[in-house]
């Protein structure tokens, strides 16, 4: 194995190990176990691509109701504290991902800028 992988597996289980990305495992674990949230959002989906749909053929009244029916369940869960819970983790997680990407980019660009490689 290369440096390089060596590097990349140790990064990995550093990632893997960080509170930001253990924390959202879990938020993400829970709410895949709260069926009735994943039905609602699949619902709101589906009636979001009726109204859609309903727009396409000039059937507005249609369109509005179905519209109205995401717009509802779009609502409902956003008002949900798992689902709040598990955005804010995911966020975190992500700011974490973007932090090291960009750190690995700036890196990457100043050894490549200085000769090195």
């Amino acid at each position: 194995m290369t440096s390089s992988q060596n590097a990349l597996k140790d990064l990995i289980v550093a990632i893997n190990a960080h509170p930001s990305i253990i924390a959202y495992k879990e938020a993400k674990q829970q709410l895949s176990q709260l069926d009735q949230f994943e039905d609602q959002a699949y619902q709101m989906k589906r009636y979001q691509q009726e109204a859609e749909l309903f727009q396409k053929i000039a059937k507005t009244q249609a369109a509005a109701v179905s519209s109205n029916k995401a717009k509802e369940l779009e609502h409902h869960l956003n008002h949900q504290p798992v689902i709040d819970d598990y955005r804010e983790k995911m966020q975190d997680a992500s700011d974490l991902i973007q932090y090291i990407t960009k750190r690995i980019e700036e890196q990457l660009n100043e050894e490549l800028t200085n000769g090195k490689s």
